[in-house]
């Protein structure tokens, strides 16, 4: 990657998001975490659902075998 010059500290601040942007931008990244926080609890769920499911299949053909 290519080294980039240090601005100066006008073309900094000229560049610089606002206070609202970034408001915007931490509200956005928040609602991102929560969806994501959200599908992983939901997959946990499906899995250890799932899970259930397996264990329940494989003690009936263990039963079976008997």
């Amino acid at each position: 990657m290519a080294q980039q010059k240090p601005k100066s500290l006008g073309q900094a601040a000229e560049n610089a998001p606002s206070l609202e942007e970034l408001r915007a931008q931490r509200r956005e990244r928040a609602e991102t975490n929560k969806r994501v926080e959200d599908l992983k609890l939901r997959l946990l769920r499906i899995t250890e659902q799932h899970m259930d499911q397996v264990v329940r299949l494989i003690r009936r053909w263990l039963r079976a075998e008997d």
